[in-house]
């Protein structure tokens, strides 16, 4: 639902009849919102998986109220008017910054309670990405990483996905208790890696596929420098912890162990790579 009209008043009491209540409503104009305008994660949750419910979004902006099929908001909704995502990496971590009070405000401003949104790679780096609400809700093919809370205030992650994916390549099979799956960026194309999960396997296919595009869309060969360390657990990805043995990557999900044999060298796009299908494992 895209219009969301506000509440009705109740005025109903222990009573039934609404004598212990008192409304200074109609001396308010209606607040009719938006379900394109969200303006915190539980409503850019909402609209991104189309549960809006009036509170926690702006105001409708269509004249006359309602009027959603001529309103600016629906025609850049329209046209994916959403982030420029920057080159070379699935993953992006937002935080999220309370926009300041006025210096001379004695009662609550307009900025009460309404925040920015910083865009930084997984490593921490800055990235000179504009981006609100509204563009991270209107970029396609997006997935919503679960909110988290830090040092320095809320964060959550946003992962692409790869239109690569399409063609990627996964080959699983069984063997007794173990699942083996061998990844390919496409028909014909060398094999990427291999997971091999002992027990059950806890590793959906369309997760897989865009793991596989990811690794896919990494420069080939070696890598000329030494890759960041693979953190041991992503904050805001809960359930999910890396490691090592020997020349694999351990990757442990619901208590289950997998290994993963990489066929091309483990650098900084492919940790990135690894960071992402964390998020997606975990996705809101």
């Amino acid at each position: 639902m895209i219009f969301l009209p506000e509440p009705g008043y109740g005025p109903g009491g222990p009573d039934g009849r609404g004598w212990n209540r008192l409304s200074l409503n109609a001396h308010f104009d209606s607040r009719p919102q938006c379900g394109l305008l969200p303006q915190n994660y539980a409503a850019l949750f909402e609209s991104m998986t189309g549960r809006q419910a009036w509170g926690g979004f702006d105001r409708c902006l269509s004249t006359p109220r309602g009027g959603c099929g001529d309103c600016r908001v629906q025609q850049l909704h329209l046209k994916h008017d959403g982030v420029v995502w920057p080159e070379g990496t699935p993953l992006l971590l937002a935080r999220t910054r309370p926009l300041p009070a006025a210096a001379d405000s004695t009662f609550a401003t307009a900025a009460a309670g309404l925040s920015a949104l910083e865009l930084f790679s997984w490593l921490g780096e800055r990235q000179d990405v504009a981006a609100d609400w509204r563009t991270v809700r209107n970029t396609p093919g997006l997935q919503l990483g679960r909110r988290f809370q830090d040092r320095q205030g809320e964060a959550f992650w946003l992962v692409r996905s790869n239109p690569r994916a399409a063609s990627a390549i996964v080959h699983s099979h069984r063997y007794g208790a173990h699942t083996r799956h061998a990844l390919y960026a496409g028909e014909g194309e060398p094999r990427l890696a291999v997971l091999q999960c002992h027990n059950r396997c806890t590793h959906p296919a369309d997760s897989l596929r865009q793991f596989t595009a990811d690794l896919a869309g990494c420069a080939v060969g070696y890598a000329p420098e030494p890759a960041p360390a693979l953190p041991a657990r992503l904050p805001g990805a809960p359930g999910v912890e890396f490691g090592h043995a020997g020349a694999a990557v351990t990757i442990h999900r619901h208590g289950e162990e997998a290994h993963l044999f990489l066929d091309i060298a483990l650098d900084t796009e492919r940790v990135t790579a690894l960071a992402a299908y964390a998020v997606r494992l975990t996705a809101a």
